[in-house]
This record gives structure tokens, C-alpha cells and sequence, in this order.
């Protein structure tokens, strides 16, 4: 598939071709590293290994939450700017 054809289809239509790759490929185990659901997991560890690799596969945030810009800003205004 190319990635112009990868843009192009549906959400129901890349559910089934993500749905559909193997458990033998490497890729697998990154995808589902990022959307299991680690508490419904029973054997501690298989829990422990999939906690791992969630943290290792997990996709950087790259931006602030308004949360977390709001508490630095009052921060900042608690203190006064950083001097340098």
C-alpha cells in the first residue's frame, strides 16, 4: 500500500488491515504496546512485559497540556522570571 492510498482510506477500512497484521511481526508488538489495556491483564508477568514495552514504544508527547502551561505560568508569576 502506498502512503498516498494510506491516506485515502477509512477509519473502518485501516482498523481491518491493522487488525490484520501478523503477531510475528516486529511492528505488532509496538501497535499493541500502545493501545493495550495493561489492568484487564491477569499473569503479572505478562503485565510486567507489556508495561515495559509500553514505556519503551510509548509516542513522545511533544506539547504541553493547557493544565501544565497554567501551572507554569503561575509558577512564574509566584516567583518572578528565572534570571539567567
Amino acid at each position: 500500500m502506498s502512503f498516498k492510498e494510506f491516506l485515502n482510506i477509512g477509519i473502518s477500512e485501516f482498523n481491518r488491515k491493522l487488525g490484520s497484521i501478523p503477531k510475528d511481526e516486529p511492528l505488532y508488538e509496538k501497535i499493541q504496546s500502545r493501545v493495550i489495556n495493561i489492568s484487564k491483564i491477569k499473569d503479572k508477568n505478562e503485565r510486567k512485559h507489556w508495561r515495559q514495552l509500553k514505556k519503551a514504544n510509548k509516542i513522545p508527547q511533544i506539547y504541553l497540556s493547557i493544565q501544565e502551561i497554567d501551572e507554569n505560568l503561575k509558577e512564574e508569576l509566584k516567583n518572578g522570571p528565572k534570571k539567567i
